[in-house]
């Protein structure tokens, strides 16, 4: 009886904890709006102003290959970020790092954080300042893009998302 209530518990936990994003919309011309329930169930509401849009739209993530944190799959995709945030000199964001659940978590959380940190220095080595860059945030094999259990999936989540950030 013990160990099922502590099961009850854990899954629980773990469906709670996880944002389900319910919906997203338009708000206008101006702004997107996100809809999600947050870590203990209570509805939440985003705006997204036209300068997280256009970040949103214009900063893109980067990919990784197996087991590598300092080689890019697709340099150019760095470059161009870089360009575009030295065009928006306001911009401030976060920078997140992913690694596939087809590892051992530790090594997982280790290899998203070392992607996340080799983003952040390559970044302020092309010029932009470190003060723009609020967090690099490692999250290992947690949220994942792809949830299958193949090489295809796995690939899809090696890699480092940019958050805008309004501070």
């Amino acid at each position: 009886m013990k160990c099922r209530l502590v099961f009850v518990s854990v899954t629980m936990l773990l469906l709670t904890s996880i944002a389900v994003f319910a919906q997203r919309g338009t708000l206008g011309s101006s702004a997107d709006v996100a809809f999600w329930v947050d870590y203990w169930g209570k509805p939440r509401v985003a705006l997204y102003g036209p300068e997280e849009q256009a970040f949103n739209q214009n900063v893109h993530e980067i990919m990784f290959p197996v087991n590598v944190f300092d080689r890019p799959l697709d340099p150019n995709t760095l470059n161009e970020n870089v360009q575009w945030l030295k065009d928006h000199p306001n911009a401030r964001f976060y920078i997140d790092g992913y690694a596939s659940s087809d590892g051992q978590e530790g090594y997982n959380l280790n290899l998203s954080r070392q992607r996340a940190d080799w983003v952040r220095r390559a970044l302020i080595r092309k010029g932009i300042a470190e003060n723009r860059i609020a967090l690099a945030v490692p999250w290992g094999q947690l949220y994942p893009t792809c949830a299958e259990r193949d090489h295809e999936c796995w690939s899809k989540n090696r890699v480092v998302r940019f958050v805008y950030s309004a501070n």
